[in-house]
């Protein structure tokens, strides 16, 4: 990428001395129609003339690119309109020292040249100076929209991750205080919840978390409504792989399994399942009620922000089977 832009910028220049070598030549050749007999002579300043204005553009262009967005943009103008005609005085002045004899004998149509070309040089020269400004301040525009994307993106991520928290927190809140008049069970769900919260509080602000934090979290979480249903409740976890996924996603998939279907049969079976596929891994949750479809995205808050979130974080998220599928 670097080889690219240097080598774009090398073209560049070489446009621009082009462009100039050019514009001179063409008008020595204009003013030698009038002045043959010193033709060789204005094609000769002409050339030279030409160059080191094209050299004074170059300069003017990089410092275009170097005090762009760092001054104000006239400044920068005046700066470069100040840089290529000072260089063109000077340029003018060495002329005339080199070849005073044009001057005496050719003196108007050498003035008329020399200063039609340093017209031009200085007008080419606003032109690519105000593209530099333009586009520049176009990325600018463009630069900042992407950060506010970005930035709305993760307030966004911030916000669906908060919904989650005060929905498992009320939920296994009803569940200790239904295994009350058994204390012992009551002080182990406790325990499993105050881990479950500070992982909450922990990870929940963070984009990813280990694969593995995650699935003993849920391990918790179950063994939690293992207590609470005790043989109405079985589940299953696999997960042979490593990686990184966002945090508290499988959970409230667990959780929607509960929810909904505990009570539709007699014993809810839930199986976990994490593999590795092509250049990915898939996290497989599916009970035994097989009830997940469509219809419940807009019915409650847990699988419709879990879906979003999984998508904001650039994964797929799919109802299969009565179950759901999701790919990182």
């Amino acid at each position: 990428m670097r080889i690219k832009y240097f080598s774009l910028k090398i073209l560049t220049g070489l446009l621009i001395l082009l462009i100039a070598l050019i514009t001179g030549l063409l008008l020595s050749l204009i003013i030698s129609y009038v002045f043959p007999d010193a033709a060789l002579k204005f094609v000769s300043i002409a050339l030279l003339n030409s160059f080191f204005l094209g050299l004074a553009m170059l300069l003017s262009l990089y410092l275009t690119r170097a005090l762009v967005s760092r001054i104000r943009n006239i400044y920068v103008i005046a700066l470069s309109i100040c840089l290529v005609f000072g260089i063109g005085i000077v340029t003018i002045l060495m002329i005339f020292f080199m070849e005073p004899v044009i001057f005496i004998y050719y003196y108007e149509g050498t003035v008329s040249f020399l200063l039609i070309n340093l017209l031009f040089i200085l007008s080419l020269n606003t032109i690519v100076t105000g593209s530099v400004l333009y586009q520049d301040t176009v990325s600018a525009k463009e630069r900042a929209l992407a950060e506010e994307k970005v930035l709305k993106k993760e307030i966004e991520m911030k916000l669906l991750s908060t919904k989650v928290n005060p929905h498992f927190l009320f939920n296994s809140l009803n569940l200790i205080v239904s295994m009350l008049k058994k204390p012992k069970i009551a002080e182990l769900a406790l325990i499993s919840l105050s881990e479950l919260l500070r992982y909450n509080l922990d990870k929940s602000e963070k984009d990813w978390v280990l694969l593995e934090e995650e699935i003993d979290s849920v391990k918790k979480y179950l063994m939690i409504q293992k207590m609470r249903f005790d043989q109405r409740l079985e589940y299953d976890i696999k997960c042979s792989v490593k990686g990184d996924i966002p945090p508290l996603i499988i959970q409230p998939l667990v959780e929607n399994s509960i929810k909904y279907n505990i009570n539709e049969v007699d014993v809810l079976k839930i199986n976990i399942d994490v593999s590795r596929g092509s250049n990915k891994f898939v996290i497989k949750i599916i009970d035994s009620g097989k009830k997940v479809n469509f219809d419940m995205l807009h019915k409650g808050t847990g699988l419709t922000v879990t879906k979003k979130r999984v998508e904001n974080m650039g994964g797929t998220f799919i109802i299969k089977n009565g179950g759901i599928e999701i790919s990182f």
